[in-house]
């Protein structure tokens, strides 16, 4: 077997790819901070994203059908207005109130890494909210939701409208 040498170089030195490899290492050290941080922020506006298409639906849903509409916070999805006993974290479901009994409209899962909880950041917010035929709901409200330190709010006037906001509450640190 005869070896030819040449005086054209190939591949790389192993100091070049050292020198490459380091360059990598210090670009994933800088960017992986903000990455996360932009994942925290996408999971925030996901969330309240979330909730303000199920207050929407349930609205809508009222006035629809002229009766009342609920959303119902629990551990797991229910049927009726009488296992609301969860915190607006957790599953939600759009029930749909008539003579004939309640009905599912719609079930929403709980998003990972995401807590919802009042204004202050203080408790999570428990309890249905119902809608009537009209649109009104039963109660004000700020849904804030919270991904570490970003938040989004549902906020939930006396006429049953919502609207996002951008840090309009706290999240706990």
């Amino acid at each position: 077997m005869q070896y030819r040498c040449s005086g054209a170089q190939r591949g790389f030195t192993l100091l070049e790819s050292l020198f490459v490899l380091a360059i990598i290492a210090w670009l994933m050290t800088t960017a992986a901070p903000h990455f996360h941080d932009q994942l925290s922020a996408a999971r925030a506006l996901a969330g309240a994203r979330q909730l303000y298409s199920a207050v929407h639906l349930a609205r809508s849903m009222a006035q629809a059908t002229a009766s009342k509409v609920s959303l119902c916070p629990s551990v797991h999805a229910v049927t009726t207005l009488n296992d609301c006993r969860g915190h607006f974290g957790q599953t939600i479901s759009a029930i749909h109130a008539s003579s004939s009994g309640d009905k599912v409209l719609r079930v929403w899962s709980p998003l990972p890494e995401v807590t919802v909880l009042n204004r202050l950041g203080t408790q999570r917010v428990t309890g249905p909210i119902q809608w009537q035929p009209d649109g009104l709901s039963n109660r004000n409200l700020t849904l804030s939701v919270c991904a570490e330190d970003h938040n989004w709010s549902v906020v939930l006037n006396r006429l049953g409208r919502p609207r996002l906001a951008k840090g309009w509450g706290r999240c706990p640190e």
